[in-house]
């Protein structure tokens, strides 16, 4: 593999910098960011960091069961996926954990919070399917569709239309308010990771083909970041590598997304390594 950490000046387009070192131990799950900018970072086993905006990294939370996707709901509580409990676990804003949903759940991964009713759309990777989950944590089908395949990243636009990307092929859908689901665009030559929405449009990790995409509201696709080869190379548009980008979240404040990267040459090989990088967006888009 390539592991090289080195600045690029090219001011004109996107580039990304690393926030952390390597984190021994470790693979990738979900990213989400709160209204303070404060990153939280699943392991996709037992444990939740939170990294500042400058960096510092601790554990909030530990002891989940594959902890995939997640979201900060209406009251700042960080709503935790587990994949292999099937289940959802709220943790308020001290770390501290609470079982939400423990039923009715199948491989759940990406999670989108409702910000006008408070309910929770999952997307179910084993059941290609997404549910919908209220308040109370009562869990409701919202839409099952043979274009599911492995759903892993879930997001709403503007319009509070679902958006959905899979794990197992490389298409992005579009889901309506009813729950019908249609395909929406083809992004890499492989399998997808998660995706969020920043102003205008959506960001995307190209999980198993080591890339970034922005996707516009009209379906149109353009590669931001990464080359199609796995390496940990800090940069801009194609300089940069990246190896198994999977979550990604936006910054309230400012031009700036965040992944994790799974670093090994593959998803089997031990021990495991993640790093958090920072991405830059190209100005004045």
């Amino acid at each position: 593999m390539v592991l090289l950490l080195t600045a690029v000046s090219e001011h004109a387009q996107t580039k990304i910098r690393s926030l952390t070192g390597l984190i021994e131990g470790h693979a990738v799950g979900g990213v989400t960011i709160d209204a303070l900018g404060n990153i939280y970072v699943a392991d996709f086993g037992e444990t939740v960091w939170k990294i500042t905006p400058e960096g510092e990294r601790h554990v909030f939370a530990s002891g989940l069961y594959g902890a995939s996707g997640n979201a900060i709901d209406n009251e700042g509580n960080l709503l935790q996926a587990n994949f292999y409990g099937d289940s959802i676990t709220k943790i308020d804003r001290k770390g501290q954990a609470t079982p939400f949903v423990t039923s009715g759940l199948s491989g759940p991964v990406g999670i989108a919070v409702n910000k006008q009713t408070g309910d929770m759309y999952v997307a179910n990777c084993r059941s290609n399917s997404i549910a919908k989950v209220a308040k109370d944590g009562a869990v409701s089908s919202f839409a099952k569709s043979d274009l599911l395949n492995c759903p892993n990243g879930i997001c709403f636009d503007r319009e509070g239309n679902l958006y959905v990307v899979n794990f197992r092929d490389n298409k992005m859908l579009k889901i309506d308010p009813k729950g019908t689901v249609a395909s929406f665009a083809t992004i890499s030559k492989k399998g997808l990771g998660h995706l969020c929405f920043k102003e205008d449009r959506f960001y995307v990790t190209a999980f198993e083909s080591h890339e970034i995409y922005e996707v516009t509201l009209d379906g149109t696709v353009k590669r931001i970041l990464g080359n199609g080869k796995r390496g940990v190379v800090d940069g801009a548009g194609e300089k940069a590598r990246l190896s198994f980008p999977n979550g990604i979240a936006f910054n309230p404040w400012g031009r700036r997304l965040y992944i994790n990267e799974y670093v090994n040459d593959s998803t089997s090989s031990l021990p495991r390594r993640a790093i958090i990088r920072e991405i830059v967006l190209e100005a004045n888009k």
